[in-house]
């Protein structure tokens, strides 16, 4: 697959670098990611983490490591039971040298069951992996109304 195909670009400081596209293995990961959450895999993902994550939520919460994360997803999984049903994937790369893993942006539906009733959000994901684990992540969110 070309991965040298310009597609944007990064502001970073006072230099802007282009943009490619990625490799789809970045969004193969990310899609694994996913299901070891639907799954409850928590040694799964875990694994798939860098000790040194960090999340960016979309309620302006700042997680940082496996085990602050391993702590928010255990309380998550009990109260909510959230799904996600990945529906886009594009990986990007960064022609930057201090950025030399790779972009996924990625679109689910998230289903969560709050007091007994199914709530949906849209959630877009920046995420990013190096060395085949993901470092860092923002999550956007917005709730789905559902259709009258």
């Amino acid at each position: 697959m070309e991965v040298n195909k310009e597609a944007g670009y990064l502001n970073a400081g006072d230099a802007q670098y282009t943009a490619s596209l990625g490799d789809n293995e970045t969004s193969a990961i990310w899609a694994k990611y996913l299901d070891a959450h639907n799954n409850r895999d928590m040694e799964t993902i875990m694994s798939m983490e860098s000790d040194s994550i960090k999340i960016w939520t979309p309620d302006g919460r700042f997680i940082e490591g496996k085990e602050a994360h391993s702590a928010v997803l255990t309380d998550w999984f009990a109260a909510a039971s959230p799904k996600w049903e990945e529906y886009f994937s594009l990986p990007a790369k960064v022609n930057w040298e201090n950025q030399p893993g790779q972009w996924v942006l990625s679109g689910s539906v998230v289903t969560e069951t709050i007091e007994g009733e199914e709530v949906q959000q849209n959630h877009l994901i920046d995420a990013y992996i190096e060395d085949g684990l993901i470092q860092s992540f923002w999550v956007y969110s917005r709730v789905l109304v559902p259709a009258k």
